[in-house]
């Protein structure tokens, strides 16, 4: 496993995609610190900056996704359409899932650098909140990135594109009173949802409206999570080595 993730960080390394991973972070935090000077955020409170730091973060998640993953199998299918990764190893799934742990890795990272960046230049708040908060939104989006390296390799970059901008909008859509019961069964919402409740219920003396959300999350969360991933695994290994955009 580990040659085979060790390969797949040599294919991007090249790439834009670490280039992507280091910029856009630095760019959001920096840009929205400096909004939070000069724009009318300056009049919120400090919570609700970090709040729609978190939000905004987690609902652009989806295009990032889907840019990245695209990328990705766009050069797969361009180096010998899907060879080079299907004879890699004797295992498929090893493979699928070599690839899926590269591409959350960088994720994480990427992610740790916008909130490390905010964390240091907004503050208010411990080094473990936001520990917590980063923690929230790395696991809300691991049904997205499973889906998205579904969608890019059955229906090609394209597709994979067009559904994180839709992915976006309901994302943002969610966190109006639309979202308020549907939103724990749209894993493109998770993200932003968790780290929102988790921000307004630290600002609760009463704990109990955090525990209920989390808790009915986890309850839908965890299986559709689960099959997802089972499901994407039994077709790659089942997969015949040829998109459908082909």
């Amino acid at each position: 496993m580990m040659n085979i993730i060790k390969s797949e960080f040599y294919k991007i390394k090249h790439t834009w995609i670490p280039w992507a991973h280091l910029v856009f972070p630095i760019l959001y935090s920096l840009l929205f610190y400096g909004a939070t000077k000069i724009t009318g955020l300056k009049n919120f409170d400090d919570m609700d900056i970090i709040q729609n730091y978190l939000v905004i973060l987690g609902a652009v998640l989806p295009i990032i996704c889907g840019a990245v993953t695209s990328k990705v199998v766009d050069m797969e299918a361009s180096a010998g359409r899907f060879q080079v990764l299907l004879s890699t190893t004797k295992s498929r799934s090893k493979a699928y899932i070599g690839k899926l742990l590269v591409l959350l890795v960088t994720f994480l990272f990427s992610a740790s650098f916008a909130i490390a960046i905010f964390a240091i230049l907004f503050g208010h708040q411990s080094t473990v909140v936001w520990l917590i908060e980063l923690l929230l939104i790395f696991v809300g989006c691991l049904s997205i990135y499973m889906i998205h390296l579904w969608v890019s390799i059955l229906l090609g970059g394209g597709a994979s594109m067009g559904l994180g901008f839709v992915e976006t909008l309901i994302a943002l859509l969610s966190m109006t009173n639309l979202g308020d019961k549907i939103w724990y069964f749209l894993p493109c919402t998770w993200s932003s949802r968790l780290s929102a409740i988790y921000v307004v219920g630290s600002k609760l003396t009463d704990s109990s409206y955090l525990l209920k959300e989390f808790n009915m999350w986890m309850c839908v969360a965890i299986p559709i999570t689960l099959v997802i991933f089972a499901s994407s695994l039994l077709w790659f290994n089942r997969w015949g080595g040829k998109s459908l955009s082909e």
